[in-house]
């Protein structure tokens, strides 16, 4: 299978990054804008109430920086140890299909049961990914 598949998943979630930055900076001047919060507020984040929905594109990006980091880190390491095939590309599309879920509903409605769900089919695809990582790894040390 052609390694440089892998890259286009990490694109995805990299594309959806930006996006939600994208999303945050129009809460943040939305809300400067709207006088819901004073732009002092980005001194330190701490003075006043922020509307929720600055919030909750706010806490996403940084949600972008957790978990994601695993991610690419495995799509890395199976490119670099020539461990892409079928099962850890189709995981790995797995994994950004449920992020953008996952991040359409935290920026949006924030219900918690389907965010939650999301949050766990992704976590579900990462980890089939890095075992089954360290699977072939173990199995091509061992050989």
């Amino acid at each position: 299978m052609n390694q440089n598949l892998m890259y286009f998943p990490c694109l995805a979630m990299m594309i959806l990054t930006v996006i939600v930055m994208m999303r945050m900076f129009v809460m943040r001047v939305l809300a400067v804008k709207n006088k819901d919060i004073n732009i002092t507020y980005f001194k330190t984040y701490n003075t006043g109430d922020a509307p929720r929905l600055m919030l909750q594109a706010d806490r996403h990006f940084v949600n972008l920086f957790e978990a994601p980091v695993l991610f690419y880190m495995v799509c890395a390491f199976s490119v670099i140890t020539f461990h892409v095939d079928s099962k850890m590309l189709w995981a790995a599309w797995i994994y950004v299909f449920f992020r953008c879920i996952h991040a359409f509903i935290h920026v949006t409605s924030n219900k918690i049961t389907p965010r939650m769900l999301a949050y766990v089919g992704s976590w579900i695809a990462l980890l089939y990914m890095g075992l089954s990582l360290g699977y072939k790894l173990l199995q091509a040390a061992v050989s």
